[in-house]
């Protein structure tokens, strides 16, 4: 089963929504209000899956910068993926 359709997920999902006020969390950083649509797993789920619903590796996200956070086929992470990891390091 695809874990994006259990409903483990799906209720983390809207749970991690909630809680980030459903505001994409890299756009507020820079003081814009961006309604966020995907959550994303900061240590990517395919290197960490003992992470996959830990709240602490998830963050609400714009679908522009979900794109921008790693790159699609290869699930290698852009230099603001690896950023969000240094800022979330002190969790894990």
């Amino acid at each position: 089963m695809n874990f994006y359709k259990s409903g483990k997920w799906k209720k983390k999902r809207a749970a991690v929504l909630r809680r980030d006020k459903y505001e994409c969390r890299e756009c507020k950083r820079y003081g814009k209000a961006v309604q966020a649509n995907t959550v994303h797993h900061v240590y990517p789920l395919e290197l960490y899956p003992d992470r996959k619903l830990d709240s602490n590796n998830l963050i609400s996200l714009c679908n522009g910068c979900h794109e921008a956070m790693h790159i699609r086929n290869s699930h290698e992470l852009t230099d603001k993926g690896k950023a969000w990891i240094k800022r979330l390091e002190k969790y894990f």
